[in-house]
């Protein structure tokens, strides 16, 4: 973490600049660098680069714009050289009408690379849709359409990708993902959003010469009130990682504002997947994957509190698997049980210093399931994420994770920003291998606390 260090320290040395708001641009440029250590007692620290470009046309004609974003992140290593991924950068024409209020448009996006920026949720944690095509060998692009009036709004879009089919050739599939949104009474708002994607063949079939295509279903709605201004999101950096606006979010203005404000949310998704039977046999099954969350946010002046909780079933997580093993649904005996989150957490600004210091409390009954067929009755996977997994000893089942937080936000005006946080979490679900004295390799449980600690600074120009 000492290159972290020495930049926090160099940017310590940048002067306050004025918060008054400035002339619209035609472009700004970001260069964001991410460090952490999630245990600071073992290896496995992290470094990342992410730099960005946002560009805007003067008018092409009247009231119709072009517009850009360029993201994308920098990697490095001494086999490859210096490497570059996309981060869902695109194109728009943007059209506003002058009779139009300066809030609303009507804009075609194009996604020529990834199109991770398009999907379905609000709150992150119960979002999907992101990457809907199994296969990472293709380019996701994408094309949107979005309507923005004041009192509604309404988009359609449609991803592709090419894909193997069961006939070992290549064919294009595609996902559509439509929705809108409407203000039923001033600061109260109704989302419906939905998707259908042919996410190709089953290999495992396909190998046999047998053809089932995985068809995901699913919907989302939302009911959200808004009481004066945004509030915007708590500084929690695990939270929103691998979140495409990642580098961008924590630094909007209305992050820092201040007066009195509230809001509510809660939001539900209902998905389908074809996929193939669990319990043996050529067919398919459908299998249900379920999502909600409450979002609630106070201010008080320079006072904010968020509470935030979510329920994601096994499946959910692994939607994008899909299933476990890979295209297969789970058992009927595997028993997978959802995974229940809450935190809350309170920070306050300082506005002189343009500090946000605050405190963060989670916990999190991790989602899990049970399997037989290879590892034995009693045996407890526990799932953390899309194929992150943990295998229980024989008897044991999951255990609840605690995690405490320390956070930060430092803006140097237009200029740069710093974020950070140090975590500690108690997690008594971790687990390693280790030889018995037969010599099989048998999970054990490992030391459950961890400190860690994470920053990242940005500079804008």
């Amino acid at each position: 973490m000492s290159p972290v260090l020495l930049m926090l320290s160099l940017l310590s040395t940048v002067p306050q600049v004025s918060d008054s708001p400035p002339e619209a641009s035609s472009w700004q440029a970001r260069l964001s660098f991410l460090g952490s250590d999630p245990n600071v007692d073992h290896p496995g620290s992290t470094t990342s680069w992410n730099a960005a470009l946002d560009a805007r046309s003067p008018e092409l004609t009247a009231g119709l714009r072009a517009e850009a974003e360029l993201s994308f992140f920098v990697n490095a290593n001494s086999v490859q050289g210096v490497g570059f991924t996309d981060n869902g950068s695109n194109f728009r024409l943007r059209y506003r009408p002058a009779a139009w209020a300066a809030d609303e448009s009507l804009a075609l996006s194009v996604f020529p690379l990834s199109s991770t920026r398009l999907y379905l949720g609000s709150v992150y944690p119960v979002t999907w849709g992101r990457d809907v095509f199994p296969s990472g060998e293709s380019s996701e692009p994408a094309v949107e359409l979005r309507l923005v009036r004041q009192r509604w709004a309404a988009f359609v879009a449609l991803k592709s990708a090419e894909l193997p089919t069961w006939e070992l050739e290549r064919a294009r599939h595609y996902a559509v993902l439509a929705g809108g949104q409407v203000e039923v009474a001033p600061g109260l708002r109704v989302e419906l959003e939905g998707m259908y994607v042919d996410r190709g063949d089953s290999p495992g079939l396909a190998g046999i010469g047998r053809e089932l295509s995985i068809i995901l279903r699913g919907g989302s709605a939302r009911v959200f009130w808004l009481r004066g201004e945004p509030i915007g999101d708590n500084v929690d950096l695990s939270l929103f990682r691998g979140d495409p606006t990642f580098f961008e979010r924590f630094f909007t203005p209305s992050a820092s504002s201040t007066g009195v404000s509230a809001s509510l949310s809660l939001e539900g998704s209902l998905l389908s997947q074809a996929l193939e039977n669990g319990d043996g046999g050529f067919g398919k099954r459908t299998e249900m994957s379920q999502a909600a969350a409450l979002d609630g946010r106070l201010r008080l002046g320079a006072w904010r509190v968020h509470a935030l909780a979510w329920f994601r079933t096994a499946s959910f997580l692994q939607l994008d698997g899909p299933g476990f093993p890979p295209f297969t649904a789970f058992s009927r005996d595997a028993d997978p049980r959802a995974e229940i989150t809450g935190s809350l957490g309170v920070d306050y600004h300082l506005a002189d210093w343009g500090l946000t210091p605050g405190l963060l409390a989670r916990v999190s009954v991790p989602a899990a399931f049970r399997t037989s067929a290879a590892l034995g009755v009693g045996r407890v996977f526990v799932v953390q994420g899309r194929n992150q997994f943990q295998l229980l000893p024989v008897g044991e089942d999951r255990a609840t994770v605690l995690t405490l937080k320390a956070t930060a936000r430092w803006d140097l005006g237009r200029v740069a920003g710093v974020v950070g946080e140090i975590s500690y979490v108690n997690d008594p679900n971790q687990t390693e291998f280790r030889d018995t004295v037969t010599g099989v390799a048998e999970p054990v449980f490992i030391k459950s606390s961890a400190w860690g600690a994470t920053v990242m600074l940005q500079a804008r120009f």
